[in-house]
């Protein structure tokens, strides 16, 4: 399957955004002349400022290309095998999936190299995945293993599947109370041993998150995430010594979108004698970037130094209506639950759009709840908004944001839709 398929999808009252009562193929939505500021999409509606996500998308590749390292965009950001292209047209070393029908849909258009960020433990998965390695050669994938139970497992499920080829798996190292990865030193050398003995498996690296040893850019969280990332350094220099890494390429893979500096601190640098592993980072929020906890603890824009000179820019943004105006202070507006992300922060009113044309910034306004379809607006006695105008909302969390919307529309910076996106979750 290629984009194609894609390019020719109809959009109809199946996707929202969409105008009421239009059919159009999203190749064509471009040639519509629609305004999002001016109400001619459906809302809510999501939008993606398209300067700004090319922008990102080349700030990344820049930035890994500087530091010698390489990229796997996490996929399950977007879901969006248009981004996915053009993640990899900008020099992705892969792709990153979650899940194994994230791989599966990665696989459906064509991307040449996944790595599951997880545990692969489902016989039928495993089959599958070990049938697409047999069948094509051309095709690479890697998975984390985190016990030696997992290892039984995955060879149970491969044993006659895998005859011309070894799954690549990556130790994944966790923390304390944390979510999957093993948990210390001496586990972890015995794993690898448990690998090595393998009959399917083979041993190319090491994996962490350093997402779960911090939240914020305190002192105290840079420095857990620091602690986690050289006790990776250090567990990679012990398996090379050990002779446990199967291949002659040695990959450490970590690197969320806020601490990914970190990352490139600690792990590039090897001491004499160590191979130097390829360092992939796993960043997939920075395609979007954020109004909230990303726009805040980004090394390229709220943690950035003042001699950085990349920076990532906010592409989303949420549009609703004004419902109503039941009290003074009060504003109702169009939009819930369904429709924007909640799980970090709440959306961030930005700009009023009122009917008469006329723009207003938004300013000591914030959504303090929200419903299924309706938000909850406390706004200054001085801001003028009545029924019918168009609020713009910044939003916090791209991975929540683009699971609610299967057509995502792709605006210019006069937001013009130009262009659009479909995700696949």
């Amino acid at each position: 399957m290629d984009l194609s398929t894609i390019e020719h999808a109809t959009l109809d009252w199946r996707y929202k955004g969409v105008p009421l009562g239009a059919t159009v193929t999203l190749s064509e939505i471009g040639s519509r002349g629609w305004n999002v500021a001016g109400g001619d999409l459906s809302l809510p509606v999501t939008t993606l400022r398209v300067e700004a996500v090319r922008h990102n998308i080349a700030t990344l590749a820049a930035y890994c290309e500087r530091n010698g390292v390489s990229l796997a965009p996490h996929g399950k950001t977007t879901m969006s095998p248009q981004l996915f292209d053009w993640q990899l047209e900008s020099g992705a070393w892969a792709m990153t999936a979650a899940t194994p029908g994230q791989v599966q849909i990665m696989r459906q258009f064509g991307v040449p190299r996944v790595i599951l960020a997880n545990e692969l433990v489902e016989a039928d998965a495993l089959r599958w995945v070990g049938g697409q390695l047999e069948r094509d050669a051309g095709f690479e994938f890697i998975c984390l293993v985190d016990s030696i139970e997992t290892v039984a497992v995955m060879d149970a499920a491969l044993e006659g599947v895998l005859t011309t080829r070894r799954l690549p798996v990556l130790l994944e190292v966790g923390v304390p109370g944390g979510r999957t990865g093993i948990r210390d030193f001496a586990n972890a050398m015995r794993l690898a041993e448990s690998i090595a003995a393998s009959q399917t498996l083979e041993l190319v690296g090491v994996e962490t998150y350093e997402g779960l040893a911090g939240r914020s850019a305190s002192v105290e969280d840079i420095a857990a995430v620091d602690d986690l990332l050289n006790a990776v350094r250090g567990l990679v220099v012990s398996l090379s010594s050990a002779g446990l890494f199967a291949g002659d390429e040695v990959i450490v893979s970590a690197g969320g979108s806020v601490y990914f500096d970190r990352v490139v601190e600690s792990l590039t640098n090897w001491p004499a004698g160590t191979a130097v592993p390829r360092i992939v980072l796993r960043s997939g929020c920075y395609l979007s970037h954020d109004a909230g906890r990303y726009h805040r603890l980004s090394p390229l824009d709220g943690r950035r130094e003042a001699d950085e000179t990349l920076s990532l820019r906010d592409a989303l943004e949420s549009w609703a209506v004004v419902l109503s105006v039941p009290e003074p202070g009060l504003v109702i507006l169009g939009t819930g639950k369904r429709d924007v992300p909640y799980d970090v922060e709440m959306p961030l009113p930005m700009r009023v759009h009122r009917r008469d044309g006329s723009i207003a910034e938004l300013e000591n306004c914030i959504v303090t709840g929200m419903m299924d379809q309706h938000a909850f607006m406390s706004v200054g006695s001085s801001v003028s908004i009545a029924p019918g105008d168009i609020v713009a909302l910044g939003l916090s969390h791209p991975c929540g944001a683009f699971d609610k919307m299967p057509f995502i529309p792709l605006v210019d910076d006069a937001w013009n839709v130009v262009d659009g996106v479909l995700t696949f979750f």
